[in-house]
């Protein structure tokens, strides 16, 4: 079992990696990944994941990043309501 990340450093990854409103786009990208992975589409999830991770930096934090991804599957619903996504991307996972 793979133990759940905080997504407090993701958060502020995204903040600070992003120019004017793009933290937005990471943080709906990354809750869109966690849709994929909850619907059974795990081979996209993984690749749009690691995708989004090159564009913040995967080399700097590729331990934490590994962490992430080894445990989206069991908690990519968790993943979801803590990352602060559109409402409108949120609602997916009603």
């Amino acid at each position: 079992m793979k133990s759940k990340q905080s997504l407090e450093k993701l958060n502020e990854i995204m903040k600070h990696s992003a120019p004017d409103n793009q933290g937005m786009f990471y943080r709906n990208s990354f809750a869109t990944v966690c849709y994929f992975s909850t619907i059974g589409e795990h081979r996209a999830a993984e690749k749009f994941l690691l995708s989004l991770f090159d564009q913040l930096g995967w080399d700097k934090r590729k331990t934490y990043f590994l962490d992430i991804k080894m445990s989206m599957n069991e908690f990519a619903k968790q993943y979801a309501s803590e990352i602060n996504a559109n409402l409108e991307v949120n609602t997916l996972f009603t």
